[in-house]
């Protein structure tokens, strides 16, 4: 009798990718449109975190001197994470003023207070140009903060709070893009709340740093593993800081595009 077992499986398999294949173009052909994009733009956004992410472990794997020089002070991490805040709060106030000029003045002033908030982030980062310009750390902030630099993310006792911020900021950009998305309810409203919430497609930016926050705030690392693991906050700081660049760049290409709508009306 004639063994069909595996030719079942194999059909099975076929299946079950295809409709994983199907579902994956229909995501980023709905996508497509919200961004202006093609599909195929809209999914190396998507799969842009995860690549990032990946290659920042593959370094902790490669030996500590390979992993610090991604994630060290002023590494290849920490160095991206300047330069993505820093052009997020150029295109955040970019946005504010053509918000503004839409006659959407309470959104123009929310992003202006975030490119004030990825300002503050770049200049932290920077420990606002001391290891630039190389300046003293005077002897009452040197004594409370854990690298004796003139920032307030390592002094003592503040630091928690801006891991329980990041892990809001996380949770933000993760629950409410899906409840916008999928929430029958937010649906009448669904193209006015990506004004101000990121796209579903950049969940993945976010997603990660929050569940990464709620390990790290809630749980010690093995100490075998610690310095791994410590660091690699630097890896997902680097994917928020991406996240916040596509929001934006989200954000400028849904104003272009209101623009010219109203253009072609007149």
């Amino acid at each position: 009798m004639k063994d069909t077992s595996v030719s079942t499986v194999q059909i099975n398999d076929d299946t079950g990718l295809a409709r994983i294949s199907n579902v994956l173009r229909k995501f980023l052909a709905d996508a497509a449109p919200d961004w202006n994009l093609s599909p195929t733009k809209v999914a190396i956004i998507c799969i842009l975190p995860f690549v990032v992410a990946f290659l920042g472990a593959s370094t902790a794997l490669l030996g500590k001197p390979a992993y610090k020089l991604f994630t060290g002070e002023d590494a290849i991490a920490e160095t991206l994470q300047v330069l993505f805040y820093a052009t997020s709060a150029i295109l955040s106030l970019i946005t504010a003023v053509r918000y503004w000029r839409s006659g959407e003045k309470l959104i123009g002033v929310l992003f202006v207070g975030l490119s004030g908030a990825l300002f503050f982030l770049t200049g932290e980062d920077l420990s606002w140009g001391q290891r630039l310009i190389g300046w003293e750390t005077a002897d009452s902030f040197a004594a409370i903060n854990k690298q004796a630099e003139t920032n307030l993310h390592n002094v003592y006792g503040v630091g928690s709070t801006f891991k329980w911020i990041q892990m809001l900021v996380g949770a933000y950009g993760t629950i409410i893009p899906l409840l916008v998305w999928r929430w029958d309810r937010l649906q009448p409203y669904r193209d006015r709340l990506w004004s101000i919430v990121p796209h579903y497609t950049l969940v993945g930016y976010f997603v990660m740093l929050f569940v990464w926050r709620i390990f790290r705030n809630l749980f010690d690392p093995p100490q075998d593993f610690y310095f791994v693991i410590s660091e690699y906050n630097e890896v997902l700081e680097l994917v928020l800081a991406l996240g916040f660049f596509f929001f934006l760049v989200f954000q400028l290409r849904r104003l272009g595009r209101h623009e010219r709508g109203i253009s072609a009306a007149q």
